[in-house]
């Protein structure tokens, strides 16, 4: 059994669409079209890097946003 990450097939996401990976990994391969339906309401802020995203899952440290 292999312990690589498959980082080049997409999969859906809890959200239903295709696109794996949290907000950062997304932003960082240029995916901005992407994150947009996952950023648009956010409700929580990702602790290391400071992503806001609308459900935890989206984020690897997710918090609480401030209102």
């Amino acid at each position: 059994m292999s312990d690589q990450v498959d980082t080049e097939t997409p999969h859906p996401c809890n959200c239903g669409e295709t696109h794996k990976g949290h907000i950062c990994w997304l932003s960082n391969m240029g995916l901005f079209m992407e994150m947009q339906h996952l950023t648009d309401a956010p409700t929580v802020t990702c602790s290391k890097c400071g992503a806001k995203a609308n459900l935890p899952h989206n984020v690897c440290f997710p918090e609480d946003l401030e209102t």
